[in-house]
């Protein structure tokens, strides 16, 4: 039974199996070891809002299994191992039947997904997160044929999509009354939320749900302000949150996400954070390419060569095949700015670019238009963080 290890890398998704295999491109002999709560299936985490569409099952999802990452990157993962405390002055964190020692430790705890306010959880009242999550919306969607979706952002839009295509009946409840509010200006919000629309989709605009309740074999929803509607299945996708209980109890720094200076490091001495649950330059990005730019400058820092993180311009690409749209959203603790709609030769696309005094600081490609991606990255600045997000 391993006492020790090098590294100790906390969770299992993408953020920390990123780092563990930039470690292992850089430094072959130190020890890692991935303590996870799950069974520590390695899969792109992005693809569970899609797989719908591409008919993928969670099988074929699934990358690698923790017995081949192991015998990939040499590297030890612990599964079904819960971290229930960290002693950062004995460098230890501590398992259910044993202690781990590390050298340098990392917190990749993730996210999970919010609650709507007041609503108990339910049988059908599902959110997806995880390869588990999806497991189980698979196991119920053979059962459901009206289907409501609370949100409209990224994920509630990608799950519609692919929803409809399946041949559901889908309804969406939004707060406002476009789609992808503060990630697109409200042109191409109403533009994604009518051709959703025009693919089947029932739109409601209302100010929350209130309620969920089961009644027999179907879901009771309580709106704001519509009248009470019956559903098969209720898929919340009203964002996500930065798991930091652990951290928290520990001693750690957290406002959002858990606090780290340019280098990924926290308050701790050789303890690190990354992915859903860092909070870096004050931004807690919870998407590939930021945790990919911490993975790649943390493994670095981690092997004796102090490397800041980087963030360049870094484009969200939403997943409906039917409608693209790529963007690069405003990163700032306090945006100042607005959008500006551009001339486009081209009506079937769309163009919008957000500036701060004459500032560019993101964009929104729609429809054809998503093929002047490369044009508009290379009008960005070099680094997404102003001069003034200091670190702490």
């Amino acid at each position: 039974m391993n006492t020790h290890a090098d590294i100790v890398i906390i969770g299992s998704g993408m953020a920390g199996y990123m780092l563990a295999q930039n470690i292992r491109q850089i430094e072959s002999s130190k020890s890692i070891t991935v303590v996870t709560q799950n069974d520590g299936r390695f899969y792109p985490k992005p693809m569970l809002s899609t797989a719908l569409y591409h008919k993928k099952s969670p099988d074929h999802i699934v990358t690698a299994t923790a017995q081949e990452m192991m015998d990939k990157y040499n590297i030890h993962v612990m599964t079904n191992a819960p971290v229930t405390e960290v002693d950062f002055a004995q460098k230890k964190v501590q398992l259910p039947n044993q202690s781990l020692a590390y050298d340098q430790l990392v917190f990749a705890t993730g996210s999970k997904s919010n609650k709507i306010p007041k609503v108990k959880d339910v049988e059908g009242l599902l959110s997806v997160n995880s390869i588990e999550d999806y497991e189980t919306l698979l196991d119920q969607l053979p059962h459901a044929q009206e289907i409501l979706i609370i949100g409209s952002g990224l994920v509630g839009i990608e799950f519609s999509h692919d929803l409809l295509t399946a041949g559901h009946r889908v309804s969406m409840v939004s707060q406002t009354e476009e789609a992808l509010w503060g990630l697109v200006p409200k042109a191409i919000g109403l533009k994604c939320r009518d051709h959703l629309i025009d693919m089947g989709l029932e739109w409601i605009t209302d100010a929350g749900v209130r309620d969920v309740q089961r009644q027999d074999k179907k879901l009771s929803v309580h709106f704001s302000e519509q009248p009470t509607k019956q559903y098969d299945l209720v898929l919340s996708a009203i964002g996500i949150a930065p798991n930091t209980d652990l951290a928290k109890q520990s001693g750690l720094n957290t406002k959002r996400g858990i606090i780290t200076d340019t280098y990924g490091r926290c308050r701790a001495k050789d303890v690190f954070a990354l992915g859903d649950c860092a909070e870096i330059y004050g931004l807690n990005l919870t998407y590939v390419a930021p945790i990919k730019q911490q993975a790649q400058a943390i493994a670095k820092t981690l092997t004796g060569t102090k490397t800041p993180i980087h963030y360049p311009a870094m484009p969200v690409v939403v997943k409906m095949p039917t409608f693209p749209l790529t963007l690069v959203p405003v990163r700032e603790p306090k945006i100042t700015g607005q959008w500006e709609i551009q001339d486009n030769a081209d009506d079937s696309g769309m163009i919008a670019a957000f500036y701060d005094e004459k500032k560019l600081k993101g964009f929104a490609l729609a429809g054809t238009a998503t093929r002047q991606r490369n044009d508009w990255l290379a009008k960005m600045p070099g680094s997404i963080v102003s001069e003034d997000q200091s670190a702490p």
